[in-house]
């Protein structure tokens, strides 16, 4: 954060550098880049698809108001 706070905004990074941080980083902590993790991903749509279902399903069962005439 440091380094990327202290660009002006016309510098181009050296994104060399920036990857070097973050592959430092991951390494710190112990994660592998060649191994992708997909499963927030899958986790996000499920639950989506799980909220549109019931916001639907909440349409479908409102019943309709009748007119008086």
């Amino acid at each position: 954060m440091e380094y990327c706070r202290a660009l002006k905004f016309e510098q181009e990074p050296n994104y060399k550098h920036v990857i070097g941080l973050f592959e430092g980083c991951m390494t710190r902590h112990n994660f592998d880049g060649k191994i992708l993790d997909y499963t927030w991903k899958q986790n996000r749509l499920q639950k989506d698809k799980e909220a549109l279902k019931a916001q639907m399903l909440g349409i479908l069962n409102v019943k309709p108001k009748r007119q008086q005439n």
